[in-house]
Formats: C-alpha cells, sequence, structure tokens
C-alpha cells in the first residue's frame, strides 16, 4: 500500500512518472537499435572510429549496411549469388563519395595539394620559392605555412619578428588604428623613410621624376637595361624587384611577359600596399604573374640557390646594411645568374682623379653620417661599390656612370 500512488505525494508522484518514462525510452532504445536508420548506424560509428587509421574499414562497413538495408526491402523480390552482391559492392564502393565529417583535415589538404600538382598547379609558396627568414628552408608543409599566410590584406609578411619589447612598438601598439601606419617599425633613418604612407603616396606622383635631375634616364630605359643585364638565363624563371617601392618595375617586368614570376619585396607595408593598388587597377599587368612579399633585405626569404634574377632599381642607397643585403642576394640567386642595380653616386670633383674623388666621397659620407639628423641614405663611387660587390664573391662587375647616376651588373659564378 505504502507504494500505490494514492499514498504518495503528488511531488514524489511526478519523480515517479519521470524515472518511469526514462526507463521506457531506454528499453525501448536498446530493443529499437537493430531497426535504426543507416544514417543514425554511420554516425554512430563514424563517433566511434578514429578518423584516419580506420577509414577504409568504416567505409567498407558503409557500403556493407547500405546493401543489407537494400537486400531486406528486396527479400520478396528475391536474392542474387554472392558474386553478384561482390560486384555491387564494389561499384557502390566506387561511386560513393566519403561524407566531408569523415575525412581528416590534413588528409585533404594533402590530396588538394597532389590534385594541383597532377593538374599542373603551383601554389605561390612553390612557385615564387618562399622559405622560413628563420631557416631559409622551402615552406614545403601546410604545417610550415601556416606560420606564415598570406595576410589579409593579400601579402605574404616574412619577416623575422622581433618580440623583444620597444618604446616604440609600445606607441605604435597602443595608438588607434590610423594612427599606427604613421609610426615607423624601424628606428633606422633609411628605411623609416619610407614606411612613411606620404612618401609611399608622393613615389609615383613626382618624387621618382625628381631622379632625372641626377642622371637616370627614366623608367622605360632602365627597365630596358636591367632586363638586358638579367639576360635570358633569367627568362621564364622568377626574380626578384628588390625594394619594389610602389612597385613601378614591378609591373614592367610582369608587363613584358619573360618571367615565370616577379616577387615584389619590400620591408614597407605601406610601399607594398601602394604597389599592390597600383598593379590591380593596371589591366596590362598579368595579376598572377606577380607575388607581394613583405621582408628584410638583410634576411632574405628564400632557399639557398632558388631565384633567376635580382633587380634592385634605386635601392642600395636606402639599405641599412649593404654588405648583409648583398651577401643575401647572393646567397638566394642561382650559379650564373644576375645582380643587377641603379643607385646615386657621390658627386665627382672635375679636377680631382679616381683615388681623389674616392678618398673625398668617404670623407664626406662618414662626416654627413655623424651629423644630427641625417637621413641615413649612403650614395657610392663607382672603386667602393666594385670593391663591395667583389668581395662578397660577385664577379663580372659592370659599372656605368652617368653624373650622379649609377648603374651595375654583377654575376654569381
Amino acid at each position: 500500500r505504502k507504494f500505490s500512488p494514492s499514498f504518495l505525494s503528488a511531488e514524489r508522484r511526478e519523480k515517479e512518472r519521470k524515472r518511469e518514462t526514462q526507463s521506457r525510452v531506454s528499453i525501448d532504445t536498446m530493443h529499437g537499435r537493430k531497426r535504426e536508420s543507416t544514417a543514425s548506424r554511420l554516425e554512430r560509428r563514424a563517433k566511434s572510429l578514429p578518423k584516419v587509421k580506420l577509414l577504409q574499414k568504416l567505409h567498407k562497413e558503409i557500403v556493407h549496411l547500405q546493401n543489407a538495408d537494400d537486400n531486406e526491402k528486396g527479400k520478396d523480390g528475391g536474392g542474387g549469388d554472392d558474386d553478384d552482391k561482390s560486384g555491387e559492392e564494389d561499384a557502390t564502393m566506387k561511386n560513393t563519395t566519403i561524407p566531408a565529417e569523415f575525412t581528416d583535415s590534413k588528409e585533404e589538404e594533402a590530396t588538394t595539394t597532389a590534385n594541383n600538382m597532377n593538374a599542373g598547379v603551383k601554389s605561390p609558396y612553390e612557385k615564387y620559392r618562399l622559405a622560413s627568414p628563420i631557416t631559409f628552408e622551402r615552406l614545403e608543409t601546410e604545417k610550415d605555412r601556416r606560420k606564415y599566410p598570406m595576410n589579409e590584406d593579400g601579402y605574404f609578411d616574412l619577416v623575422a619578428k622581433n618580440d623583444v619589447p620597444s618604446l616604440d612598438k609600445l606607441i605604435r601598439d597602443l595608438s588607434p588604428e590610423p594612427f599606427k601606419r604613421l609610426i615607423p617599425t624601424s628606428n633606422l633613418p633609411g628605411e623609416a623613410l619610407f614606411e612613411s604612407p606620404l612618401v609611399s603616396f608622393a613615389y609615383e606622383r613626382g618624387w621618382r621624376d625628381n631622379f632625372k635631375r641626377s642622371g637616370f634616364p627614366g623608367v622605360e630605359v632602365e627597365k630596358e637595361n636591367a632586363m638586358e643585364a638579367l639576360g635570358e638565363d633569367a627568362v621564364g624563371d622568377v626574380i626578384i624587384d628588390c625594394s619594389c617601392g610602389s612597385g613601378l618595375f614591378t609591373r614592367e617586368f610582369a608587363r613584358s611577359g619573360k618571367y615565370d614570376g616577379i616577387v615584389a619585396l619590400d620591408f614597407s607595408e605601406s610601399m607594398i600596399k601602394e604597389a599592390m593598388e597600383r598593379a590591380q587597377k593596371d589591366t596590362s599587368v598579368p595579376a598572377d604573374k606577380i607575388a607581394f612579399v613583405r621582408a628584410d633585405v638583410g634576411r632574405l626569404p628564400f632557399a639557398n640557390d632558388s631565384i633567376g634574377g635580382v633587380s634592385a632599381s634605386a635601392a642600395i642607397h636606402c639599405w641599412p646594411d649593404v654588405q648583409s643585403a648583398c651577401a643575401e642576394i647572393f646567397r638566394v640567386l642561382k650559379p650564373g645568374r644576375i645582380f643587377t642595380g641603379t643607385t646615386f653616386a657621390t658627386p665627382n670633383v672635375p679636377f680631382l682623379d679616381d683615388d681623389q674623388n674616392r678618398l673625398l666621397s668617404t670623407l664626406s659620407r662618414d662626416l654627413s653620417a655623424s651629423r644630427p639628423g641625417t637621413n641615413g641614405l649612403r650614395f657610392w663611387n663607382s672603386a667602393d661599390l666594385r670593391d663591395q660587390l667583389q668581395s662578397i664573391g660577385f664577379s663580372d662587375v659592370t659599372i656605368l656612370r652617368e653624373k650622379d647616376y649609377l648603374f651595375w651588373k654583377a654575376r654569381k659564378p
């Protein structure tokens, strides 16, 4: 009598009712498993099995379950012999696509990469020979590439990260987003100058035209000189437009159609963005021929002996460490390939010979570098530049001078 519902309180009756309902659901579920659908069995099995190692086994079981259901439904119409079942199973396996939730993401990435290779499609990492700026090893695996992905702006940021705290970095991090671009990431005057968005904006809006006063022959002639210097060996290969600035020569190289790809490389984020914007607006420039890379010329993110040629137009006077930069270019160039470029020359005094002019330019450069507020740019005389290139290992060094304009060409043996 004490377990009779009439002797129980309303609260206890409610608890008993819920317990009885749960027991009934459990019993129904246990007895109903034989009748559960194929989809439910697939889902239950997928959750219990490892996704990679037992993938094929699970796939076979899926097909087997599907065939079993079909046979149950068709018992009234007669079955078939074992050979027919086996043939049907094989055919079903060939035509069945494994659902995405049963596949492993790494396997899917590897399959996609393999399919691209079979189709002759190269990823940007492979096409442009991109490597880690720390180890200089090629970024071949998906794990490596996740460390250096193409950012949301559409370029690769391959500058070696420096997490050492500094006042400049703190100010930059705390500044509102619109003002961050106005604060340079480098404290070296030559680099910091070209990090300014104002310089990036002005570069092809009058700044570059002023180079003609120093003897620069103009973009068209400079482009022809550079491509002639790079030679036939570079045709069909990947070249670097080092310190590309606003992409003036990057677009010219791409438009020529001679090269498999051009790496537009610069340390300045604002210059990279300016170069990208101009390339996108110019419909004559093939977009699939250019990779935009932010990198330090003193630590180039490419493997040894991997690049078909390097051009540095109006660039090396801005580099903070020319010897390290030229050594890096020597490292990444393929043997027999060319490093060419242009820069500003130190003024020549007419009544002095070459040695005296060299001494004067060296003295003038050292004195100007010691003055506060100097811009950190270094101009060159022919003898110093030749010695610099030869000391690194370049051969067949050719240097031409026109007023205060220097053009050079050097080969890696």
